[in-house]
């Protein structure tokens, strides 16, 4: 199958992954999903959750949704 993030034919696998940046008062998110490559997949698995992981707890609702979209990148 074609890769839909960088568009070479390899195994793909369907994956959607989030992305929290926590402000104080209001919040930056980014997701993306779809057939990725193995390269792809790895590359977004670890911008998305290592960013997330380090500026997703800033802000008040952020708090509460970090941890949800850490869960979610690990296992959906």
């Amino acid at each position: 199958m074609i890769c839909q993030a960088c568009g070479i034919e390899a195994p793909t696998r369907y994956v959607s992954f989030q992305q929290n940046i926590g402000a104080l008062l209001m919040r930056f998110s980014k997701s993306i999903e779809g057939n990725l490559c193995k390269r792809c997949l790895h590359k977004h698995f670890w911008g998305f959750s290592l960013t997330t992981f380090f500026l997703g707890w800033w802000g008040t609702i952020s708090l509460l949704l970090t941890p949800i979209f850490l869960l979610n990148n690990l296992f959906l």
